[in-house]
């Protein structure tokens, strides 16, 4: 009886088998790069980590002020007061035309050590016959 032998030729039909390196090299990035993730969220998520954390700054304010122009220019003096469970804070107080809402001036107080805060800035005029406005637009 005749016997046939089959060989597996190299022909060029079909796809090449991948080396197993690239594999390998492919899913030891991917899991290097998951324990890195990890470990960055780990740091950020516990106190004393890499990152500080922040928490609500528990404070009550109080802000005046008065405008006084002369011509095109015009100064406010700004006084206020804040109280709160903190040392320090940064306090943003905006003037503004009373009639129009817009901004005449702005001006950023580092209050430490004390609850009052106060200065005078420059404000744009002519201002309305309304008058001004003064907020606090940002406490840190």
């Amino acid at each position: 009886m005749p016997t046939h032998e089959w060989t597996m030729a190299n022909d060029e039909y079909g796809s090449r088998p991948r080396p197993r390196w690239k594999t390998y090299l492919t899913v030891a990035l991917g899991l290097s790069g998951f324990l890195g993730l990890l470990a960055v969220l780990y740091l950020i998520s516990t106190p004393g980590g890499s990152t500080p954390s922040l928490g609500p700054k528990s404070y009550s304010t109080n802000v005046e002020c008065q405008v006084n122009t002369t011509g095109s220019q015009g100064t406010v003096t700004i006084n206020g007061t804040i109280t709160g469970d903190a040392t320090s804070y940064s306090v943003t107080v905006e003037v503004l035309d009373a009639a129009s809402h817009q901004r005449i001036g702005l001006q950023t107080f580092e209050v430490r050590g004390t609850n009052t805060f106060g200065g005078t800035t420059a404000a744009q005029a002519p201002i309305g016959p309304a008058g001004i406005e003064c907020k606090i637009t940002k406490v840190a």
